[in-house]
């Protein structure tokens, strides 16, 4: 319990920046649902959230072949749920930097990007960006 008596909880998991890991990401987030008790349609827009992000950040967050890790922390205070990713890539605020969805043109005439930005700032409640200590911090809150 906090301060405040709400329920407190986090679990951190450390990933290389590999696609691969998106499922040893989905399975820590849903048992941290589980033990957590929380309503699982909750659940599937934090996951899909989260599985844009970090691919972003696995595809685009370094130009080189090496492998970075990618802290994620989940915690829950009382109602909410809230997802940190942080990594150590170029600094890239996706609030601000991300290119604006193009709704307007054809699937194949529409440039890349701005697509999973869009969907986890619909699908959570808040979405907040830091850049510290050489690290880019996204944060994404769920009120449940």
């Amino acid at each position: 319990m906090g301060k405040d008596g709400k329920m407190q909880a986090s679990r951190t998991l450390i990933v290389p920046n590999r696609m691969e890991e998106i499922q040893t990401i989905a399975v820590a987030l849903e048992e941290f649902f589980e033990q957590q008790g929380l309503p699982s349609e909750a659940l599937f827009p934090t996951q899909l959230s989260l599985e844009e992000i970090f691919t972003n950040v696995a595809s685009y967050a370094h130009d080189d072949d090496q492998e970075h890790e990618v802290e994620i922390i989940f915690s829950r205070e009382g109602e909410t749920m809230t997802v940190e990713i942080l990594d150590d890539g170029y600094p890239f605020n996706p609030l601000e930097d991300a290119p604006e969805l193009d709704v307007e043109s054809s699937l194949e005439d529409r440039r890349i990007g701005g697509a999973g930005i869009m969907l986890a700032k619909q699908l959570m409640t808040e979405l907040r960006y830091q850049r510290n200590s050489d690290r880019n911090h996204l944060t994404m809150i769920k009120k449940i």
